[in-house]
């Protein structure tokens, strides 16, 4: 019974894998440009979050043209500093999805970061 059940779960494996492995494919080839427009209409704008605690953490919000770092403590926010508009466009340029026209090129990219 012990060895019916390990094939049984190899060929689940064997079967599921390549299966889902597609769907991730499919997921970065198409769905990179549709997942970053959900938030290119909106006004106010999160770039970048980074906790710091519990209850703190620090943001990185862009508002129409102009982008701030904000701290987010217990209920409050304050303004810590004004980001120039070069810094603003840096970290957008940064937060892109890339989209791939093939399963190689993906690779390609994929074994040229793990180089790095």
């Amino acid at each position: 019974m012990n060895n019916l059940d390990f094939v049984l779960m190899l060929l689940k494996i064997i079967v599921f894998l390549p299966f889902i492995l597609f769907l991730i494919y499919l997921s970065l080839k198409f769905g990179g440009s549709k997942l970053q427009s959900i938030q290119n209409g909106r006004y106010i704008k999160i770039l970048e979050r980074v906790s710091l605690s519990k209850e703190n953490s620090l943001l990185v919000v862009k508002i129409g043209d102009k982008g701030y770092v904000l701290t987010s403590v217990a209920g409050k926010v304050d303004t810590l500093l004004e980001l120039k508009e070069a810094e603003i466009k840096k970290i957008e340029e940064s937060k892109q999805i890339q989209e791939y026209a093939n399963l190689k090129e993906f690779y390609q990219k994929l074994f040229k970061k793990k180089e790095e």
